[in-house]
């Protein structure tokens, strides 16, 4: 059942099978405005990868590829055809992870990083008397959620960037795919040629942005993660940095799985975590 509501809601969604995305852009826009586009995605992936291996100067991590992300989302067409190239089976998994988990949302809830609202949506649709909020750095794909939204005829969510918002606590945060961008803290090519990292380091280089997921959770609220994940290490040290700001992990919540991320293959953990009173 829970794989057809699935089924059901991404073919609503305008997530499809999409083979390759040269093609699906030259059969979308024509072959002048494709060929355009298909140029500017080149190289903007490029820009983004050399930035995020070799560093960008004093740019953040998280805002070194805003241009690639605002790009497609200029529209949500541009939008689902990347997403269904990208993300359609990782979306898949995502989402049965959040119907084995649907008993933990309720309420207020956020979508940490919504991007274009694909699964922000559906859990709005799965949980249509709570209120859900979706919070993303780029203008642009706000702008593409609140029409999928639109499109989808969802009432209870909404779209917003993190300075239109005001600080607040929620029942339940999704964070999905938002702590390596967060925490990282230095070039690709430097941990690389790092020596074999502590114990420590792996806890340490989440704590900032581990303070931050806990400060929106509401006491005995909940934060329910799916991050990538390959190696146990980053595993143990984002569960370590949690557990260190009050949110431990409830027991017996663990599922992993793997699929295509982007052009290769990436192990993902979903898990969800319980913030302590006070």
């Amino acid at each position: 059942m829970s794989d057809l509501r699935i089924k059901e809601y991404l073919a609503q969604a305008g997530i499809r099978r999409v083979h390759e995305l040269d093609t699906a852009l030259l059969e979308a826009f024509g072959q002048e405005k494709g060929q355009k586009h298909i140029k500017k995605l080149t190289e903007l992936y490029d820009r983004s990868e050399e930035r995020l291996f070799y560093g960008s100067k004093d740019t953040a991590y998280l805002r070194r590829q805003e241009e690639l992300v605002d790009y497609l989302n200029q529209s949500l067409q541009m939008s689902l055809l990347a997403a269904s190239f990208y993300d359609r089976v990782f979306f898949r998994r995502a989402m049965e992870a959040l119907l084995r988990y649907e008993q933990f949302f309720a309420g207020d809830i956020l979508d940490m990083g919504c991007g274009n609202g694909i699964l922000t949506c559906f859990l709005a649709s799965v949980h249509p008397d709570a209120s859900v909020t979706g919070l993303d750095l780029s203008q642009m794909a706000v702008s593409a959620a609140e029409e999928l939204a639109g499109r989808l005829r969802t009432d209870n969510v909404r779209f917003a960037c993190p300075q239109a918002l005001k600080q607040k606590k929620y029942d339940t945060v999704f964070s999905c795919r938002t702590v390596h961008e967060n925490a990282r803290w230095r070039p690709l090519i430097e941990e690389m040629k790092a020596a074999l990292l502590s114990m420590e380091e792996p806890s340490k280089r989440y704590e900032g942005y581990v303070r931050e997921l806990s400060a929106l959770v509401k006491p005995q609220g909940y934060l329910v993660s799916i991050e990538r994940c390959e190696e146990d290490d980053a595993c143990a040290g984002l569960v370590r940095a949690l557990a260190g700001v009050g949110l431990c992990q409830v027991k017996g919540t663990c599922m992993q799985f793997s699929c295509k991320n982007g052009d290769e293959m990436a192990a993902f953990q979903a898990m969800v975590f319980q913030k302590a009173d006070g």
